[in-house]
């Protein structure tokens, strides 16, 4: 996510951009690279024109697709905030720069789009289609990225990365807002956003895997697009 942009910065020093933001820190000096990341964070989601890098808080997805096992749904145009207030812990850098592990800890976080869904919501039938709103509490985010090395145009090493996985646990309840429900049958739809509101863990464990990974991979474009702008041999820290 945007998460490894912060840690490509602190891990190298890159001209304006490291010296204005992060103090620089040396690979292995683990707690100074939190640190520094965190404190970064709010300025660098807010976007990095020079580099073409857009703002990720607000967040916006054009099409979000959930096929799962008992539930089908699809998000579009999804606005996502709250990751200016998220920040990491847990940080894992393997020497080679290939793999990169942390937790991302968010205190709040915000959906807003339209819907449409059909299937079972863990033991209810549900369907419709329309606006929705989910709003969550606390929610922890792992990510473990696989990164690699190309040559650029410079002929200088740059990273990217490849490919990543993803854990995702919410702490804290979530409330789930989907209007027209069976077309507007007050009945069923209470049912199911009581249901739902009741039994929040269970339900984001359901359907939750889909949207962030689209979150996840719309950053990682970006995360990607800085990096191309980064040079190994120019920046590493001894």
């Amino acid at each position: 996510m945007y998460l490894a942009v912060l840690i490509s910065l602190v891990c190298f020093s890159s001209g304006v951009l490291s010296n204005s933001l992060l103090s620089p820190c040396k690979l292995s000096d683990i707690p100074c690279i939190e640190k520094s990341v965190n404190a970064a964070l709010p300025k660098i989601i807010s976007g990095i024109p020079e580099l073409g890098i857009e703002v990720s808080d607000p967040l916006f997805i054009d099409e979000i697709e959930g096929n799962l096992s008992i539930i089908k749904y699809k998000f579009f145009n999804t606005t996502i905030t709250g990751y200016k207030d998220c920040s990491i812990s847990n940080l894992k850098l393997n020497d080679d720069l290939t793999s990169l592990h942390y937790d991302l800890n968010c205190p709040k976080l915000h959906l807003i789009g339209k819907y449409e869904v059909s299937g079972r919501l863990v033991i209810l039938p549900v369907e419709g289609n329309g606006d929705f709103e989910l709003i969550s509490g606390k929610y922890v985010i792992t990510a473990d990225c696989e990164m690699k090395k190309n040559e650029g145009n410079d002929g200088k090493t740059h990273l990217f990365i490849k490919n990543f996985k993803l854990k995702m646990k919410p702490l804290t309840p979530i409330k789930f807002d989907f209007k027209n429900l069976f077309n507007g049958q007050k009945d069923l739809s209470d049912t199911v956003h009581k249901f739902a509101n009741e039994n929040w863990l269970e339900v984001a464990e359901l359907v939750q895997e889909p949207t962030w990974y689209a979150c996840t991979k719309k950053i990682i474009s970006k995360v990607n697009k800085f990096l191309k702008s980064v040079a190994l041999e120019d920046i590493i820290l001894n």
